[in-house]
Protein backbone atom coordinates (compact mmCIF):
# COMPACT_ATOMS: atom_id res chain seq x y z
CA UNK A 1 0.00 0.00 0.00
CA UNK A 2 2.75 2.37 0.94
CA UNK A 3 4.47 1.74 -2.64
CA UNK A 4 0.76 2.11 -4.59
CA UNK A 5 0.58 5.76 -2.27
CA UNK A 6 4.37 6.95 -2.97
CA UNK A 7 3.78 6.05 -7.02
CA UNK A 8 0.60 8.13 -6.87
CA UNK A 9 2.37 10.58 -4.97
CA UNK A 10 5.30 11.01 -7.81
CA UNK A 11 2.64 11.07 -10.72
CA UNK A 12 0.74 13.73 -9.35
CA UNK A 13 3.81 15.24 -8.72
CA UNK A 14 5.06 14.95 -12.05
CA UNK A 15 3.11 17.99 -14.05
CA UNK A 16 4.13 20.32 -11.09
CA UNK A 17 7.96 19.39 -11.31
CA UNK A 18 7.92 19.74 -14.87
CA UNK A 19 6.26 23.02 -14.93
CA UNK A 20 9.74 24.22 -12.74
CA UNK A 21 11.62 23.45 -15.77
CA UNK A 22 13.13 26.64 -17.48
CA UNK A 23 11.95 27.35 -21.20
CA UNK A 24 14.40 27.18 -23.88
CA UNK A 25 14.26 28.00 -27.79
CA UNK A 26 13.86 23.86 -28.33
CA UNK A 27 11.06 23.28 -25.94
CA UNK A 28 8.45 21.76 -27.97
CA UNK A 29 5.10 22.98 -28.58
CA UNK A 30 2.86 21.95 -25.89
CA UNK A 31 5.16 21.77 -23.29
CA UNK A 32 4.93 23.93 -19.96
CA UNK A 33 8.02 25.39 -18.40
CA UNK A 34 9.50 28.72 -16.81
CA UNK A 35 9.73 31.30 -17.99
CA UNK A 36 11.37 35.45 -16.71
CA UNK A 37 8.72 37.93 -17.36
CA UNK A 38 11.09 40.90 -18.37
CA UNK A 39 11.61 37.83 -21.17
CA UNK A 40 7.96 37.82 -22.82
CA UNK A 41 7.14 40.22 -25.71
CA UNK A 42 3.80 42.00 -25.70
CA UNK A 43 1.90 41.48 -28.63
CA UNK A 44 -0.79 43.90 -28.13
CA UNK A 45 -0.49 47.87 -27.93
CA UNK A 46 -1.98 48.26 -24.60
CA UNK A 47 -4.23 46.86 -21.27
CA UNK A 48 -6.84 47.75 -19.23
CA UNK A 49 -5.25 48.96 -15.91
CA UNK A 50 -8.42 49.64 -14.11
CA UNK A 51 -9.38 45.52 -14.78
CA UNK A 52 -5.77 44.94 -13.90
CA UNK A 53 -6.31 46.88 -10.21
CA UNK A 54 -9.58 45.34 -9.39
CA UNK A 55 -7.73 42.15 -10.45
CA UNK A 56 -4.99 43.13 -7.72
CA UNK A 57 -6.61 43.40 -5.14
CA UNK A 58 -8.16 39.58 -5.49
CA UNK A 59 -5.11 38.11 -6.24
CA UNK A 60 -3.20 39.74 -3.83
CA UNK A 61 -4.48 38.25 -0.88
CA UNK A 62 -3.83 34.64 -2.07
CA UNK A 63 -1.02 32.94 -0.08
CA UNK A 64 1.94 32.50 -1.98
CA UNK A 65 1.49 29.02 -2.07
CA UNK A 66 -2.18 29.12 -3.84
CA UNK A 67 -0.39 31.92 -6.35
CA UNK A 68 1.75 29.53 -7.32
CA UNK A 69 -1.20 26.93 -7.86
CA UNK A 70 -3.15 29.86 -10.02
CA UNK A 71 -0.46 30.42 -11.97
CA UNK A 72 -0.02 27.12 -12.85
CA UNK A 73 -3.31 26.33 -13.64
CA UNK A 74 -3.27 29.50 -16.07
CA UNK A 75 -0.47 28.78 -17.89
CA UNK A 76 0.18 31.51 -20.12
CA UNK A 77 0.18 30.69 -23.85
CA UNK A 78 3.26 31.95 -25.73
CA UNK A 79 4.44 31.55 -28.99
CA UNK A 80 8.27 30.87 -29.72
CA UNK A 81 9.38 32.94 -32.68
CA UNK A 82 12.41 33.21 -35.25
CA UNK A 83 14.34 35.50 -32.98
CA UNK A 84 14.28 32.42 -30.32
CA UNK A 85 12.06 35.28 -28.31
CA UNK A 86 8.74 34.31 -26.44
CA UNK A 87 5.66 36.11 -27.51
CA UNK A 88 2.60 36.37 -25.45
CA UNK A 89 -0.48 34.80 -27.37
CA UNK A 90 -3.08 35.86 -24.24
CA UNK A 91 -2.35 36.84 -20.88
CA UNK A 92 -1.46 40.16 -20.77
CA UNK A 93 -3.51 41.73 -18.04
CA UNK A 94 -2.18 38.55 -15.76
CA UNK A 95 1.15 38.85 -16.21
CA UNK A 96 0.86 42.46 -15.58
CA UNK A 97 -0.62 41.45 -12.72
CA UNK A 98 1.86 39.13 -11.62
CA UNK A 99 4.76 41.46 -12.00
CA UNK A 100 2.75 43.88 -9.84
CA UNK A 101 2.81 41.43 -7.10
CA UNK A 102 6.57 40.96 -7.33
CA UNK A 103 6.51 37.73 -9.41
CA UNK A 104 9.23 37.60 -11.78
CA UNK A 105 9.04 34.38 -13.21
CA UNK A 106 5.81 32.49 -14.89
CA UNK A 107 4.46 29.06 -15.52
CA UNK A 108 3.91 29.50 -19.65
CA UNK A 109 2.82 26.83 -22.42
CA UNK A 110 4.68 26.56 -25.67
CA UNK A 111 1.07 27.51 -28.04
CA UNK A 112 3.38 27.20 -31.18
CA UNK A 113 6.26 28.10 -32.70
CA UNK A 114 7.02 29.91 -36.30
CA UNK A 115 10.54 30.07 -37.72
CA UNK A 116 10.13 32.69 -41.03
CA UNK A 117 11.02 35.72 -39.83
CA UNK A 118 9.31 37.41 -43.18
CA UNK A 119 6.03 36.12 -42.22
CA UNK A 120 6.00 36.23 -38.56
CA UNK A 121 3.42 38.41 -37.84
CA UNK A 122 1.08 37.48 -40.90
CA UNK A 123 0.97 34.48 -39.36
CA UNK A 124 0.76 35.65 -35.64
CA UNK A 125 -2.30 37.58 -36.66
CA UNK A 126 -3.96 34.78 -38.89
CA UNK A 127 -3.59 32.92 -35.69
CA UNK A 128 -5.32 35.38 -34.37
CA UNK A 129 -1.79 35.67 -32.02
CA UNK A 130 -1.16 39.19 -32.01
CA UNK A 131 -3.63 42.50 -32.24
CA UNK A 132 -1.65 45.18 -34.25
CA UNK A 133 -4.32 48.17 -33.56
CA UNK A 134 -4.91 50.73 -30.47
CA UNK A 135 -8.62 50.76 -28.60
CA UNK A 136 -9.54 52.89 -31.44
CA UNK A 137 -8.53 50.38 -33.70
CA UNK A 138 -6.14 52.17 -35.61
CA UNK A 139 -2.97 50.28 -37.34
CA UNK A 140 0.02 49.44 -34.56
CA UNK A 141 3.67 48.44 -36.50
CA UNK A 142 4.58 45.13 -34.44
CA UNK A 143 8.10 47.57 -34.22
CA UNK A 144 6.35 50.05 -32.08
CA UNK A 145 4.60 47.26 -29.78
CA UNK A 146 5.92 48.13 -25.77
CA UNK A 147 8.86 45.47 -25.04
CA UNK A 148 7.79 45.25 -22.06
CA UNK A 149 4.64 44.17 -20.44
CA UNK A 150 5.04 47.01 -17.57
CA UNK A 151 5.99 49.45 -20.21
CA UNK A 152 2.11 48.71 -21.76
CA UNK A 153 0.09 51.78 -21.79
CA UNK A 154 -3.91 52.18 -20.26
CA UNK A 155 -6.54 51.93 -22.61
CA UNK A 156 -9.77 52.45 -20.26
CA UNK A 157 -12.03 50.90 -23.20
CA UNK A 158 -10.19 48.00 -22.95
CA UNK A 159 -11.23 47.52 -19.20
CA UNK A 160 -14.71 48.00 -20.29
CA UNK A 161 -14.75 45.39 -22.66
CA UNK A 162 -13.83 43.63 -20.02
CA UNK A 163 -15.78 43.98 -17.26
CA UNK A 164 -19.13 43.76 -19.83
CA UNK A 165 -17.87 40.42 -20.98
CA UNK A 166 -17.37 39.24 -17.43
CA UNK A 167 -21.08 40.64 -16.87
CA UNK A 168 -22.07 38.60 -19.53
CA UNK A 169 -22.58 40.72 -22.03
CA UNK A 170 -20.65 38.84 -24.76
CA UNK A 171 -19.19 35.54 -24.46
CA UNK A 172 -15.35 34.94 -25.23
CA UNK A 173 -14.60 31.66 -26.89
CA UNK A 174 -12.53 29.28 -25.84
CA UNK A 175 -10.31 29.93 -29.00
CA UNK A 176 -10.69 33.44 -30.00
CA UNK A 177 -7.78 35.88 -28.56
CA UNK A 178 -7.81 39.72 -28.24
CA UNK A 179 -12.16 39.42 -28.31
CA UNK A 180 -12.29 42.34 -26.12
CA UNK A 181 -10.29 45.13 -28.67
CA UNK A 182 -12.83 44.86 -31.04
CA UNK A 183 -15.53 44.86 -28.41
CA UNK A 184 -13.18 48.46 -27.06
CA UNK A 185 -13.82 49.76 -30.27
CA UNK A 186 -17.41 49.38 -30.89
CA UNK A 187 -18.34 50.65 -27.54
CA UNK A 188 -16.29 53.69 -27.36
CA UNK A 189 -17.43 54.41 -30.86
CA UNK A 190 -21.03 54.28 -29.75
CA UNK A 191 -19.90 56.40 -26.25
CA UNK A 192 -18.09 58.52 -28.39
CA UNK A 193 -15.19 58.20 -26.45
CA UNK A 194 -16.24 59.40 -22.77
CA UNK A 195 -14.01 58.55 -20.39
CA UNK A 196 -13.63 55.34 -18.60
CA UNK A 197 -12.45 55.83 -14.87
CA UNK A 198 -13.38 54.24 -12.06
CA UNK A 199 -15.83 56.79 -10.89
CA UNK A 200 -17.56 56.74 -13.74
CA UNK A 201 -17.14 52.80 -14.14
CA UNK A 202 -20.61 51.69 -13.13
CA UNK A 203 -22.63 54.54 -15.52
CA UNK A 204 -20.43 53.86 -18.70
CA UNK A 205 -21.04 49.54 -17.55
CA UNK A 206 -24.95 50.49 -17.88
CA UNK A 207 -24.71 52.02 -21.33
CA UNK A 208 -22.34 48.98 -22.54
CA UNK A 209 -25.53 46.63 -21.25
CA UNK A 210 -27.54 48.38 -23.82
CA UNK A 211 -25.28 48.50 -26.59
CA UNK A 212 -24.05 45.23 -26.20
CA UNK A 213 -27.51 43.79 -26.88
CA UNK A 214 -28.47 45.67 -30.13
CA UNK A 215 -28.82 44.23 -33.18
CA UNK A 216 -25.54 47.04 -34.62
CA UNK A 217 -23.38 44.70 -32.45
CA UNK A 218 -24.39 41.15 -33.94
CA UNK A 219 -21.30 41.19 -36.14
CA UNK A 220 -18.77 41.27 -33.27
CA UNK A 221 -17.15 37.57 -31.29
CA UNK A 222 -19.37 37.03 -28.56
CA UNK A 223 -22.87 38.63 -29.51
CA UNK A 224 -25.14 38.29 -28.00
CA UNK A 225 -24.02 37.51 -24.58
CA UNK A 226 -26.12 35.42 -21.94
CA UNK A 227 -27.14 38.35 -20.23
CA UNK A 228 -28.71 40.32 -23.16
CA UNK A 229 -32.45 39.76 -23.87
CA UNK A 230 -32.85 36.22 -25.99
CA UNK A 231 -34.71 36.11 -29.19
Amino acid sequence: MKTLLLWLALLLAAPLAAAEDACTPDTPVGAVCQLAIGALHPTQPGIGLLQVQQDLAHLGKKPLAKLHKYMLKKRIPVVIGPDAGYYLVDGHHLTRELWALGQREVPVVIEGRLDNPATFWPEMQAHHWAWLADQQGRPVRPETLPRRIQDLPDYPYRSLAGFAQRAGLFDKGDEVYFVEFAWARYLGERLHWAPVTRATLVERLREAARLACLPDAAGLPGYPGRACPQP
